[in-house]
C-alpha cells in the first residue's frame, strides 16, 4: 500500500520541515495538486514547484492536474519531470494525445475520475494507464464529505484489473481519514492520498500512525 500525502494541505511556511518529517517516517510518494480556479474552484501548485521538488528531494512525485483542457499546459509539467502525471477524464476530449505525450516522455500516466463519472466511460483507456484516481469527494472543494458510493467504483476497477491483467494502481483521494481508509483498501485501492487528515494541526507523526493503525 502506497501512502501519498497531499502537499497542498501542508502549512506552506513549514513545507521543508514537513518534507523532512515525511522522509523520516518512511513516506516515499508525494501528491501534488495543481488547480486552475476554473476546472475546480481553487488555485493550487504549478510546474515550478514540481521542478524544485524533483531537484531537491527523492520522493516519487505524483502530479494531479485539476485543469481545464490539460493538453494546453501539459508540456510545462512534462518539463518538470514528475514520476506520474494524472489528468481528469472530464477535463478534455484529447485523452490519447495526452497519454501519448506522457509515454513518449517517460512519465507514467494517471487518469482521474470525479464521483459522478462511471468506470464504463474510461474502459477503453485502461490498457494504457498506470494509475486510476477515484475521487471520493468533489475535487477542489473544502469540507466535502467522503462519498461511500465511490467504493463500488474502486471495486469495479479492481475487478477489471484482475480480469484483464492490467497494471494500474488504484488511487483514492478525498477526505481519506482513519475512518475511511480501510473501506477503500478493502474495495481494492492500493494508493492512498490523504492531505487534510495527515497535516491536521501539523501532527504528521500521530496522524500517519492513526492511518496505519486503521488498516492493521
Amino acid at each position: 500500500m502506497i501512502l501519498a500525502p497531499s502537499l497542498f494541505n501542508s502549512d506552506l511556511y513549514l513545507i521543508k520541515e514537513n518534507l523532512q518529517k515525511l522522509d523520516a517516517l518512511g513516506i516515499t510518494h508525494l501528491h501534488i495538486d495543481v488547480m486552475d480556479n476554473h476546472y475546480v474552484p481553487n488555485l493550487g501548485f504549478n510546474a515550478n514547484l514540481v521542478k524544485d521538488l524533483k531537484k531537491h528531494t527523492h520522493f516519487v512525485l505524483d502530479c494531479h492536474l485539476m485543469l481545464d483542457k490539460p493538453e494546453l499546459s501539459i508540456t510545462h509539467f512534462i518539463e518538470a519531470k514528475p514520476d506520474f502525471i494524472t489528468f481528469h477524464f472530464e477535463a478534455t476530449v484529447h485523452h490519447i494525445f495526452i497519454i501519448n505525450m506522457l509515454v513518449k516522455n517517460g512519465i507514467k500516466v494517471g487518469i482521474a475520475i470525479n464521483p459522478s463519472t462511471s468506470i464504463e466511460s474510461i474502459k477503453m483507456l485502461l490498457p494504457f494507464i498506470d494509475l486510476v484516481l477515484v475521487m471520493t469527494i468533489n475535487p477542489g472543494q473544502k469540507g466535502e464529505v467522503f462519498l461511500p458510493f465511490t467504493l463500488s467504483k474502486i471495486a469495479q476497477l479492481s475487478s477489471e484489473k484482475q480480469k484483464n491483467n492490467f497494471h494500474y494502481d488504484i488511487q483514492v483521494d478525498g477526505n481519506i481519514t482513519d475512518e475511511t481508509i480501510l473501506p477503500c483498501i478493502k474495495a481494492g485501492a492500493n494508493n492512498i492520498v490523504s492531505g487534510g487528515f495527515i497535516f491536521n494541526n501539523n501532527e504528521l507523526e500521530q496522524n500517519i500512525a492513526k492511518l496505519k493503525k486503521a488498516i492493521h
